[in-house]
């Protein structure tokens, strides 16, 4: 019987590099990016963002004209028409800005719906530049090391930055001029702690997932880069990252609970950031009282002796995978893994449901205030969730199947700011710090259950596809949305999570 001929690869054409030298551009020149130290870097990234996204457009335009001239000389016997090979994801997408442009058409603030001047800048506008470069990406990527070998070196970079910003260590001047808030407040060139610590779960997902599917000596940068990255997260001091990367840890368990080599790698990875963390406990007694200060948790990775427990329980686990050479693991290992992860969940869980409506009286303090939700919860993220909640439940019938305008928070918040200048100090807020509840207020039910629809869908097609790479690119997406909860979407990194989604959308469709 002879043997099956191998396919040909796929021809790298322009349409593929162009995308290729966009995601180098991306992964280089913006996260480093700004002009005026931290007093306009979000709209230096967004500005950037938008024009070479518009580069891209506009250069794969061009190539789609000449591909269609082409096809009507030379048409393609068989060939599918486009809206055929319309996915759940795309259609979810397109659901998506449809949603954005009614919100937008129905709002009281159409112009800054349009904009997102109201609050982030995620207006309609951001969402169909989102939109066509997903398209793009997802139909034109082809893998080459080059690009992510770039993003290692960058980010790499960005993290050793935050470290010496963290140490009061500022050789690129941003800091200059501005009050110690500030200073404590925003690290390295992305801004502010909890962008910053969303950059990190981001890019370290990502690291660790290369460095698990990654042959020769470039999955050692990603080694390095993601030690580096856990070490910047913990400087940024932002709990919204820890949330990200423990969810990315666990879903990357699952995902390779039958693997015992890339199982191994994954907690040989998890032993390296832990190492990286003690290393940066060793720097920082050697600086002293000349630090900025850490969090309760953040404190934990680098100087609890639990931790010591916890890095040699991932040694260990390394070790035991390393004794099945390569090997399929007994499903016992899948029951074990999922049964840990989900006992875990619910053992937060409960602590939370305990200590907020059983036992709302125990002093908690450090970490353990976490479990106990109230208005001052999370720098009373609790007071504006739920105020958050009742204005959605306020809503007339539009409005809560549209919502308000994309981005457009502020508006419906502003009754609130006496009250919250009152309780709390801060004069304003222009988003939920919850990206659900921000959606559901700004482009309604409608607008939050299609947003739900493309990532829950893309997530599923990562998993189902089988493809080592669509998985690389689904568990920093997965990774974003567990720290979204907490967090804000910007244009300093949500362009990273629309980026994610369609490379790994992308590698998913390839045979």
């Amino acid at each position: 019987m002879s043997k099956k001929k191998a396919a040909p690869a796929a021809k790298y054409r322009v349409k593929n590099a162009l995308v290729n030298y966009y995601l180098v551009l991306m992964f280089t020149l913006f996260p480093l990016f700004f002009t005026q130290q931290y007093s306009n870097i979000r709209h230096d990234k967004l500005y950037l963002f938008i024009v070479l996204s518009l580069m891209l457009i506009f250069g794969e335009g061009i190539v789609l004209l000449v591909s269609l001239s082409d096809r009507e000389r030379n048409p393609e016997p068989g060939k599918k028409p486009w809206y055929r090979e319309l996915g759940a994801t795309d259609i979810a997408f397109g659901a998506l800005v449809l949603c954005y442009v009614i919100s937008t058409v129905f709002s009281g603030y159409p112009l800054d719906s349009l904009t997102g001047n109201q609050g982030r800048n995620n207006g309609l506008l951001l969402m169909i530049i989102y939109f066509l470069i997903y398209i793009i990406i997802s139909r034109s990527f082809v893998f080459k090391d080059y690009v992510f070998a770039a993003f290692a070196v960058c980010s790499s970079a960005v993290f050793l930055l935050a470290a010496l910003n963290f140490f009061y260590i500022d050789p690129l001047s941003m800091f200059s001029g501005y009050s110690d808030k500030i200073v404590n407040d925003f690290i390295s060139t992305i801004g502010n702690k909890n962008i910053m610590s969303c950059y990190c779960c981001l890019s370290v997902s990502l690291f660790f997932m290369l460095f698990i599917n990654t042959a020769g000596p470039l999955r050692y940068l990603y080694l390095t880069a993601s030690g580096l990255g856990f070490s910047a997260m913990l400087c940024a001091d932002s709990e919204s990252g820890i949330l990200g990367l423990s969810a990315a840890a666990a879903f990357a368990l699952i995902l390779y609970s039958k693997n015992s080599s890339k199982l191994r790698d994954l907690f040989v990875s998890l032993s390296v950031m832990l190492i990286f963390a003690k290393l940066f406990g060793l720097f920082a007694l050697v600086f002293g009282g000349g630090s900025k200060e850490l969090g309760a948790i953040q404190r934990f990775f680098v100087y609890d002796p639990l931790s010591f427990i916890l890095l040699g329980v991932f040694a260990f686990s390394a070790l035991l995978c390393l004794r099945f050479g390569g090997s399929t693991l007994p499903k016992a290992f899948t029951v074990v893994i999922v049964s840990a992860v989900a006992f875990t969940v619910l053992v937060v869980l409960g602590a939370f449901v305990y200590f907020t409506f059983i036992d709302a009286e125990t002093p908690l303090d450090g970490a353990m205030s976490y479990f106990r939700f109230s208005d001052k919860w999370g720098t009373h993220r609790g007071y504006i969730w739920r105020k958050s909640a009742e204005i959605f439940a306020g809503s007339d019938i539009k409005s809560m199947l549209f919502g308000s305008g994309p981005d457009t928070l502020y508006s419906q918040f502003s009754p609130y700011f006496g009250e919250l200048k009152r309780l709390y100090g801060d004069s304003s807020t222009n988003c939920a710090h919850n990206e659900l509840l921000n959606y559901l207020v700004t482009t309604g039910v409608l607008g939050l259950g299609a947003y739900i629809a493309l990532f829950s869908s893309a997530l599923v097609r990562a998993v189902r596809s089988k493809k080592a790479l669509a998985a690389v690119f689904a568990v920093p997406v997965f990774s974003y949305l567990a720290q979204s909860v907490v967090n804000i979407a910007t244009p300093i990194t949500t362009p990273l999570l629309f980026i994610m989604l369609a490379l790994s959308l992308s590698c998913a469709k390839k045979e």
